[in-house]
């Protein structure tokens, strides 16, 4: 009933337009005590939802729309595994449930399509990465980006430790080599003889760790990078990125690492120390989109004008759309009522760019030109006649 976000999602909620949508986020903690909280909060929003959807669709089909919400409440569980954010959406005969990798504001709407804008920027290989924390026996990963960094709970069949990976196949603990993985050699380069089978030994422990690497590689392949086509960065120490690395055919994995000790792991460090990697391609990639939306600008090809950029999405003439990262956190009041917190004109533009095929970039407000809330770089063709 719940799976990962991935790029497939995006469009398959594209597809749920013109009937009623009910769409929910909340932040959920994964650590006892605090998952307690984490029905009490649902609860409470479905409440809202309930009410909103009373008051702005007061013939639909309520019971059948909130049945998936009320199922859901009652899965006990569900509620024993969360991750860091929650997202849920209904409407006739369409129920999905997303656990999501990143904390996301608690909010609720009803409108006329899933509320998708807060899954935009989730999605963006840009900004976003996923990180592979990894040592000879076990792993751990985590998703981040600029700002935040949360350890996700790993697919079943990704092998956390080696023990899981190799099972009967696993040398026996007391045909240890050396401890660091490698094995010793004298002042003349022989290799020493350890006294738990030496040299061969050894060998069979780096065979196990090989084969380890490869188990551990095939799985965040296949469930983790292949879906969300995010950067894939290794946090490890010199000896397991070699290692690793050697035996990896994962074509999201970035060249560059972070070395880490998983024995001691200070999160706030290893975001920054990711930053670090993301952080020169992010920038160049917004510098080479603004730099193109001020020529295009000058060829009447562009506009920061939100008149503008709504007619422009209607027909599909926009290539790429930019907006604030703050703006997508939220949704109120461009286009209707101040009162109520329908999806705001942002929120439309968001929806009519993507499923015309066009690009939605977040990048950080002050940059946005003009200082306006949104900037569109227009298509010489409309998709329609590509």
């Amino acid at each position: 009933m719940n799976e990962q976000l991935s790029k497939n999602t995006i469009s398959e909620l594209l597809k749920v337009a013109d009937t009623v949508c009910l769409s929910l986020y909340m932040p959920t903690h994964r650590s006892f005590p605090k998952r307690n909280e984490n029905p009490i909060l649902f609860k409470n929003l479905l409440s809202q939802l309930a009410e909103k959807l009373q008051q702005q669709y007061p013939d639909a089909d309520k019971a059948s729309l909130m049945h998936g919400f009320a199922k859901l409440q009652d899965d006990q569980e569900f509620w024993q595994h969360p991750q860091n954010g929650l997202a849920v959406f209904a409407a006739d005969d369409f129920f999905k449930v997303l656990k999501l990798e990143q904390p996301v504001a608690e909010r609720t709407f009803v409108c006329d399509h899933p509320y998708i804008s807060p899954l935009i920027r989730l999605t963006q290989t840009t900004e976003n990465y996923q990180v592979l924390c990894l040592s000879r026996d076990s792993i751990r990963l985590f998703a981040g980006n600029r700002d935040t960094i949360n350890e996700v709970s790993l697919h079943p069949d990704v092998p956390a430790t080696k023990e899981q990976a190799l099972g009967h196949e696993l040398t026996p603990s007391d045909q240890t080599g050396y401890h660091q993985g490698f094995g010793a050699t004298s002042d003349r380069g022989d290799p020493y003889a350890h006294e738990s089978g030496g040299n061969d030994k050894q060998e069979e422990i780096d065979i196990d760790r090989q084969r380890y690497f490869r188990a551990v590689d095939k799985a965040i392949t296949e469930h983790y990078s292949q879906p969300s086509a995010l950067p894939l960065i290794l946090a490890a120490l010199p000896e397991n990125q070699g290692f690793f690395r050697e035996v990896s055919h994962n074509p999201n994995l970035l060249a560059d690492g972070v070395t880490v000790d998983l024995s001691d792991l200070d999160t706030s460090k290893l975001r920054e120390q990711c930053w670090q990697l993301m952080a020169a391609s992010y920038d160049q990639k917004v510098d080479d989109l603004l730099q193109q939306y001020g020529q295009s600008e000058n060829q009447g090809q562009a506009s920061n004008k939100l008149a503008d950029i709504e007619q422009a999405a209607k027909i599909g003439r926009i290539a790429t759309l930019l907006v604030g990262k703050d703006r997508l956190a939220v949704a109120k009041v461009d286009k209707y009522d101040a009162s109520n917190e329908y999806p705001d004109l942002l929120e439309e533009l968001v929806l009519k760019v993507v499923q015309h095929g066009g690009d939605v970039m977040v990048i950080p407000p002050e940059r946005l030109p003009g200082k306006s809330k949104a900037a569109a770089i227009y298509r010489f063709e409309l998709a329609g006649n590509k």
